[in-house]
């Protein structure tokens, strides 16, 4: 079994379902969910590929190599907040810059807490109607 096979293997049964299930979502016959994940040589074509990525939220980077590749903005605000270097937790609190007196407003911290919780797509989405607002373009 390949290194995709396996995750996507894995994948699918962290979210229990069957693969006839999966292949109904990426738009495949299920024998080839099966080949996917028993050949080594047998990868989906890119638009499924892009399904299969959006519909478990992780990068098709993690699902061919095994790597999630993170831009270090996006890294910073989604779940590694106590390691950023902009960011740190301060007694359940988000401090930002290290300054306590510039603490993130309720509001803010739900911003997060939700951006956590988001696919890459989505995350990325958020992110562009964030700068449109800000922009003032909406």
């Amino acid at each position: 079994m390949s290194d995709f096979g396996e995750r996507l293997k894995r994948l699918r049964k962290d979210k229990d379902i069957t693969q006839g299930q999966l292949a109904e979502v990426i738009g495949v016959v299920p024998s080839a969910i099966g080949k996917y994940e028993r050949l080594e040589t047998s990868y989906p074509s890119i638009d499924a590929l892009i399904k299969l990525a959006d519909y478990f939220n992780v990068s098709i980077d993690y699902l061919l190599r095994g790597v999630n590749t993170v831009p270090a903005v996006e890294n910073n605000i989604s779940g590694q907040l106590s390691n950023s270097p902009f960011i740190q937790a301060n007694h359940g609190g988000v401090i930002f810059n290290g300054d306590s007196n510039s603490a993130l407003s309720p509001e803010a911290v739900e911003l997060l807490h939700i951006y956590e919780t988001l696919g890459g797509r989505d995350r990325l989405r958020l992110l562009n109607y964030a700068i449109e607002l800000e922009g003032g373009t909406k």
